[in-house]
């Protein structure tokens, strides 16, 4: 094949069949009498062969051949990108280990995104911005959809709308699941995440190192935080840095808004606007620090939540555990008010509390309402039917139970599905992305269509 450089007068070419068995599956040609090649014209159309060593043989003819000369500025610049990335990805080859990466079919579906939520507000130069929206991707499946409810799904902290999509591995994830199933899904980016635009004075924003998600999500049994963690067995690779699946999943991780209150209002006030904006019941499927959500969104939207699917919630009520024991969520699930009855004005005061030992060196203890005076229930939360997931291995494991139990006190049906029990092993905080994924999804539908 030949590779065509310079303007439509005196072109030069190389032949770059010449300099390699494999070839470029495609060649393109780029004929322009201007300095910068035609906006039509991409340079990826050419890709590279395989074989390490071919990349740079053609990077040295390309360099070096006196066609070069005639190559317009910016493909030169162009092309000096996709000689370094060449080199990178070389010498990342050499520095990762090599897990299989599976790719496999995405269901096909409709697509429509949209943002719901947010206000106007002044800016510093008097002019004004709009903060505090909610993006929100609509998948439906071209089949049709099928089951009458669809599935909102709310990622957690440091997370996107990404984690549904196609796992780190490459396989299809739990969005493709539910579309083959027939559900319509959302797909959400929390306030101040991802493509839910974040206004500088909004406050401060965090990050995830490395090692925090190595030590809690992907590779716990390496370090042993808690006692569980040794059955970790699910994740695919090594879950450390330098192996592709984990390096795949941390580059997906954004910046996440320092405050927990903030949050929750803002998600509270997006949330209860994409439900108006559905207008039929729907099932909230969250995870980890998306779990505070669905008691927020259902407490303002009460009739338009048909059942709850938590994985992990935060938690425990009342407190931190595991890494600390810091006091933490006044009202017990949420840092931000809940519908108590009989009302809470003071949670320090009204929600009296005790502390339920585990009596376990597997369990944490409980901080939940005392039996006297008894126990207000959460109203807007009675009608309807949660389910809190807890994986085997997961930091979860020694305290969701506490989470399950104030539920319940507060008058709410709560199913605890505890994979373990049921024959799922291995699995970690990260389940929807992991080996066993399909399988785990499939025991919820399952509940949901129980319900």
């Amino acid at each position: 094949m030949t590779y065509i450089f310079g303007p439509t007068k005196g072109r030069c070419s190389v032949n770059l069949t010449s300099h390699s068995k494999t070839g470029w599956n495609r060649c393109l040609t780029a004929t322009t009498r201007s300095s910068t090649v035609p906006p039509a014209t991409r340079w990826s159309d050419c890709s590279l062969p395989k074989i390490p060593r071919l990349r740079i043989q053609l990077a040295l003819i390309f360099s070096s051949h006196p066609c070069q000369l005639h190559i317009p500025e910016a493909a030169k610049m162009r092309f000096g990108y996709a000689l370094a990335g060449i080199l990178i990805s070389i010498a990342g080859a050499n520095a990762v280990t090599h897990t299989p990466i599976v790719s496999n079919a995405e269901i096909a579906y409709h697509r429509n995104y949209l943002y719901v939520g947010g206000q106007y507000v002044q800016d510093n130069s008097g002019g004004h911005v709009f903060t505090d929206q909610m993006y929100v991707e609509k998948l439906t499946p071209t089949r049709g959809v099928t089951k009458e409810h669809p599935i909102v799904f709310i990622h957690g902290q440091a997370q996107t709308g990404t984690n549904w999509l196609n796992k780190p591995d490459g396989g299809s994830g739990w969005a493709s699941y539910f579309l083959s199933q027939g559900y319509e899904c959302y797909l959400i980016d929390q306030t101040f995440r991802g493509r839910s635009p974040w206004f500088p004075s909004n406050g401060t924003m965090k990050t995830y190192s490395a090692e925090i998600l190595q030590q809690r999500f992907t590779a716990a049994k390496h370090y042993m935080l808690w006692p569980q963690a040794a059955l970790h067995t699910q994740w695919n690779g090594t879950g450390m840095m330098g192996d592709p699946v984990f390096d795949t999943y941390y580059a997906s991780t954004v910046e996440f808004f320092g405050s927990s209150t903030g949050q929750q209002y803002t998600m509270q006030e997006a949330g209860a606007a994409l439900l108006d904006l559905i207008g039929r019941p729907v099932v909230l499927l969250s995870h980890s620090q998306g779990g505070l959500m669905p008691w927020i969104i259902t407490d303002v939207r009460p009739d338009l939540v048909h059942a709850i699917v938590s994985l992990e919630p935060t938690g425990p009520p009342f407190q931190e555990a595991v890494f600390s024991n810091t006091s933490s969520r006044p009202y017990g699930l949420t840092d931000i008010p809940l519908t108590f009855e009989p009302a809470v004005s003071d949670p320090k005061k009204d929600l009296v509390r005790q502390v339920i030992p585990s009596n376990s060196t597997t369990r944490s203890p409980c901080v939940i309402q005392a039996e006297h005076p008894e126990p207000r229930k959460l109203v807007n939360l009675q009608k309807v039917p949660t389910m809190i997931l807890t994986t085997e291995s997961s930091y979860h494991a020694p305290y969701d139970w506490c989470t399950v139990k104030f539920l319940r006190q507060a008058g709410v049906s709560t199913e605890h599905l505890q994979l373990g029990e049921i024959g799922i092993h291995g699995n970690g905080h990260m389940v929807f992305m992991e080996k066993n994924s399909d399988q785990v999804a499939g025991v919820i539908q399952k509940w949901i269509e129980r319900q």
